[in-house]
């Protein structure tokens, strides 16, 4: 197992990913996302590109089980750092991979000089909430929203 961060020669293997992890959301929030190919590449090149953000793999065996996603964040008072996603293979689940990215991710996170680390995350996704409490986040506001038909 090992943890890195992505370049670019990761696209087709996190693009994989990416799409699993899409599907998984559309479940759980019973939204309709649709993400081209070419989006997907997009978004990746937008990352590995800005400083101010990180996607960090985890691999075993060579192959890619699951990613983290995060970006820097600075206003007027101090650095912090948001928690935009984290996905571990469906086959790859309850092996600790997820508390491995977190834990990379906060590494990453100290090292840019935040003081707060940051993540919403669905209310239908008890098991990733379950996780989150496990390694110290705490609840500190609510984010509601309203659909427009």
């Amino acid at each position: 197992m090992k943890i890195r961060k992505a370049n670019k020669k990761d696209f087709e293997d996190y693009k994989i990913l990416r799409k699993e992890s899409l599907e998984y959301y559309k479940k759980i929030s019973d939204q309709k996302l649709r993400f081209s190919d070419k989006q997907i590449k997009s978004e990746f090149k937008a990352i590995l590109s800005n400083p101010k953000r990180v996607l960090f793999i985890i691999e075993e065996d060579k192959n890619i089980k699951g990613f983290v996603i995060g970006t820097l964040i600075k206003n007027n008072y101090q650095y912090s750092t948001y928690l935009d996603e984290i996905y571990v293979d469906r086959n790859s689940r309850r092996k600790g991979f997820s508390k491995l990215l977190l834990n990379e991710f906060a590494k990453w996170s100290k090292l840019k000089k935040a003081k707060i680390m940051r993540l919403g995350v669905n209310v239908n996704n008890k098991k990733a909430m379950k996780l989150y409490n496990k390694i110290g986040f705490e609840i500190k506001h609510y984010e509601m929203e309203k659909r427009l038909r």
